[in-house]
């Protein structure tokens, strides 16, 4: 057993967490259109729901680093959550920032903004319902904002796992052992 953790599978399962809850953002979206009612209720279901998925798996691996650790076979990483949210996030950032491009006026960087635009929109479809809502939808920072909240759900999550802190306590119960 090596001394550091492979944090790439989690990285990837983040990424891949962010998908599927963007195509059931998309869904979810494209279904509530006509009821703003409807779309309140699945935006805050999608945001929800992608905020408890990502909580959930960083504190699992923070909680499993931290039992390795005591067990002396990991040394704690402050920046570890912070490194995986940024490489599973860097589609994300690289999008929302050719998206700010669409404040420099110039047929060029316009089409280059259009596209990473319609890509965070995909993205980030989770959050879509709420960008709609609140009309910030073409704002082209909004989705810069996503993306640090990611980031941020992401730190917070592992440091909560890490440290034995848990917001939803019957969530992260121990099992006792049967005698």
């Amino acid at each position: 057993m090596t001394m550091f953790a492979d944090p790439k599978y989690e990285t990837a399962k983040l990424f891949l967490n962010q998908i599927v809850m963007a195509v059931f953002g998309l869904v979810t979206v494209m279904a509530t259109t006509a009821s703003v009612p409807l779309t309140i209720v699945c935006a805050v279901l999608g945001i929800g729901l992608y905020v408890f998925l990502i909580y959930n798996m960083m504190w699992e691996s923070g909680a499993r680093d931290r039992i390795r650790a005591d067990a002396g076979r990991y040394k704690y990483n402050a920046f570890k959550p912070f490194k995986m949210a940024l490489i599973a996030g860097c589609v994300n950032f690289t999008a929302a920032l050719l998206c700010i491009l669409s404040l420099i006026k110039n047929d060029v960087t316009g089409k280059i903004a259009g596209v990473a635009s319609s890509v965070c929109k995909v993205l980030w479809g989770h959050f879509l319902g709420f960008a709609k809502l609140t009309g910030t939808l073409e704002n082209p920072f909004v989705w810069v904002v996503i993306s640090l909240f990611a980031v941020l759900i992401t730190v917070l999550g592992y440091n909560a796992g890490y440290r034995g802190f848990s917001l939803i306590p019957a969530l992260h119960r121990q099992k006792k052992d049967k005698e």
